[in-house]
């Protein structure tokens, strides 16, 4: 498979960001007289709260660093940075009234979120007060929307290279079947996963949609089954729904492959016994950061000590939970932003937007991370970082990265199989404005 085998050995040139935090910093010494204000306007609770309230977490460790240190030099002028979140609920209604409390009450100069349908109520208004806005949802890049910056959640990327991976490490496997509810970014998603599903080769068995206030999923499960899939995609389905479709497929007989964007096996774990979910692989795209893949030193295994030390088992904010792969999901698209900001040694958003388009690559925690966009998303405003895979392991009863890919190498040999799927279903970006 082009642009796979090769690169899923490539640790070693992630390693470069461990001092990032303290290169945006100044000296121990200094205190920081203005402030730099940041929104999380995210999903603290509800069912989609898997994909936004632990991300807090990685945002803290950062801007705590950073004020530790000084705050951020930006031109020689020194910002402390203050976080203000609001939980949107995944609700957009929830989402524009955060925006509006963030932007008029807190005065913040960017906004991080999941995105998709929360993104799209609040998007008019950040845009008119030129508010930066950077949701996991890539896909609500747009060039009418140019204060928006994505990319470190893999979403949808993550979506086309588990296709692929699943195509070159399983070529049994066939009969692809993929579900998940129906809302903005499902739609976007699921159109690129099953867009490389067929450039792959699999066989598009079912490709459905359920209702988000879905309660029992066994009608759901049971259709699919129908089918007879080799693979069952639970796509963008909410954290809260992984575990329930899981049962479902567990106690319905499922033994083939299952995968989804984000598997929480603490959760998944509480419904399926551990030897079904290493049977069934359970492959996702969010990797823990304590992972011995990563090795040490490097930003990761950095990042998985200092949030051990301080959310972890006899921290001073002990969680009662491990870490997971929504936890340092937000900082990187944070680390890009600060970055730029101090490009452009200004906070103002036009400066800061031409600076961010300016770069070719970004250091952040994922390691260098390619500034692209144009081709999927009509603009340069993505990062793209190299996109992993992981399967459940029953032995830590915990997911372990299996690859990394590169995945502009990847679509550049199938694009064109890719973008005529999203164009069919009409979501491409020019066609969702």
């Amino acid at each position: 498979m082009t642009g796979l085998r090769h690169l899923t050995a490539g640790r070693g040139w992630l390693f470069g960001a461990l001092a990032l935090a303290t290169a945006m910093a100044t000296s121990m010494g200094a205190r920081a007289e203005d402030t730099l204000d940041i929104g999380f306007n995210a999903p603290l609770s509800g069912p989609a709260a898997g994909w936004g309230l632990p991300g807090l977490t990685g945002i803290n460790l950062l801007v705590d660093r950073i004020n530790a240190e000084g705050g951020l030099d930006v031109g020689g002028k020194r910002y402390k940075l203050v976080v203000h979140q609001f939980d949107n609920e995944y609700t957009p209604s929830k989402a524009l009234q955060g925006a509006r409390q963030l932007v008029l009450e807190h005065n913040v100069k960017i906004i991080l979120d999941v995105g998709g349908s929360t993104g799209d109520a609040q998007l008019p208004f950040l845009t008119e007060h030129k508010v930066f806005y950077a949701p996991e949802a890539t896909a609500d890049i747009n060039p009418k929307r140019p204060y928006i910056i994505s990319g470190a959640d893999y979403f949808p990327r993550g979506e086309m290279m588990r296709m692929a991976y699943i195509s070159q490490m399983y070529p049994q496997a066939k009969r692809y079947a993929v579900v998940s509810q129906q809302d903005a970014t499902s739609l976007v998603g699921q159109a690129w996963e099953v867009g490389a599903a067929k450039a792959v080769g699999f066989d598009v068995v079912y490709d459905e949609f359920y209702a988000p206030d879905t309660t029992d999923f066994a009608p759901v499960v049971t259709a699919i089954l129908a089918t007879k899939p080799d693979i069952v995609s639970l796509s963008i389905s909410w954290p809260d729904f992984i575990p329930l479709l899981m049962e479902q497929l567990y106690q319905q007989g499922f033994k083939g492959i299952v995968a989804a964007n984000y598997i929480e096996p603490e959760q998944a774990l509480q419904r399926v016994p551990a030897d079904w979910l290493q049977q069934v692989k359970a492959i996702d795209s969010y990797p823990l950061f304590d992972d011995p893949w990563w090795g040490d030193p490097s930003a990761q295994h950095d990042f998985a000590a200092k949030w051990n030390a301080r959310y972890g088992a006899g921290g001073p904010e002990d969680l009662k939970r491990p870490m997971n792969g929504i936890d340092w999901l937000y900082t990187p698209m944070l680390q890009a932003y600060l970055a730029s900001v101090q490009k452009a040694g200004s906070v103002d958003p036009d400066k800061v937007l031409a600076a961010f388009r300016s770069l070719d690559t970004i250091s952040t925690i994922e390691g260098p991370t390619a500034v692209t966009g144009e081709e999927m998303w009509g603009e340069k405003n993505m990062i793209s970082p190299l996109v992993p895979n992981n399967e459940f392991r029953a032995d830590c009863n915990c997911k372990r990265v299996q690859s990394l890919t590169r995945f502009e190498t990847w679509f550049a040999a199938h694009k064109d199989a890719v973008i005529a799927e999203v164009r069919r279903r009409n979501q491409m970006w020019d066609q969702r404005q």
